[in-house]
């Protein structure tokens, strides 16, 4: 009896296309990705004009995160943001996760739902560099969109720090900032810090979302200054405090 071997076209084709699947998939996730992001940096420092970007060397590189150290960008008015360590990583919940490591650790997430959230600390020293400033600040946060791109329309922040070193040789210590956001109106709910010029204060600000520079606030509290309390009120433009 003469032998017929089975040949299936479906068969043949399912195998094919398993095997080209494999070798595209093998050829992607072997990319030199630590060449990828670094062409990526060098995109996104050709399209940004205020500032310019620096970076270090790649930790780890895949197709869907990196970290990278020594990061900096200098804007156009000589401030310094410096990075030690930067991660990015990409998901679905949340759909994009970035960690700033300056010793604490401060993570950004980005979630669908247009919202934004903070959690962790910054060491000001590293990531900023001036003069006389420093400290470590805790920092909590929650942020919401009506689209990306928009600005903001809602949002809280708590700032906590045991010392902050404010340039001109002042050190405040027990710093407390807690603040919500609602459209183009910012309110300072509280203000408060201790030794050595404890200080209480609430605020308001409202916001040019177009040129935050033209802002207006108005701020009210008050000092002790050795035995003696001291009333303040302040108000006026943003553009003295946003020079950069």
């Amino acid at each position: 009896m003469k032998f017929i071997p089975k040949f299936s076209i479906k068969k043949v084709l399912s195998r094919f296309f398993l095997f080209m699947g494999g070798l595209i998939l093998g050829a992607f996730l072997f990319l030199p990705w630590e060449v990828v992001w670094s062409q990526v940096f060098k995109m996104v420092d050709a399209k940004v004009s205020a500032a310019t970007i620096q970076w270090g060397d790649f930790v780890s590189a895949g197709p869907l995160s990196f970290e990278v150290t020594n990061v900096y960008v200098t804007t156009n008015k000589g401030q310094i943001i410096t990075i030690p360590q930067l991660g990015v990583y990409a998901g679905f919940s949340p759909l994009l996760e970035v960690r700033v490591k300056t010793g604490p650790v401060l993570s950004v997430k980005v979630f669908k739902s247009k919202a934004l959230t903070l959690s962790g600390g910054i060491d000001l020293a590293r990531i900023m560099k001036m003069d006389g400033l420093g400290g470590k600040v805790k920092i909590t946060s929650d942020v919401s969109f009506p689209e990306w791109g928009a600005p903001p329309k809602s949002g809280s922040i708590v700032l906590r720090s045991d010392q902050v070193e404010i340039p001109g040789g002042l050190i405040a210590e027990d710093v407390s900032v807690n603040a919500v956001l609602s459209g183009n109106q910012f309110q300072l709910n509280s203000f408060s810090s201790g030794m050595p010029i404890p200080a209480n204060a609430k605020g308001s600000a409202t916001l040019n979302w177009n040129n935050l520079r033209d802002s207006t606030y108005m701020i009210s509290g008050s000092a002790t200054f050795g035995n003696t309390e001291r009333q303040f009120t302040k108000s006026g433009n943003l553009s003295k405090y946003l020079n950069f």
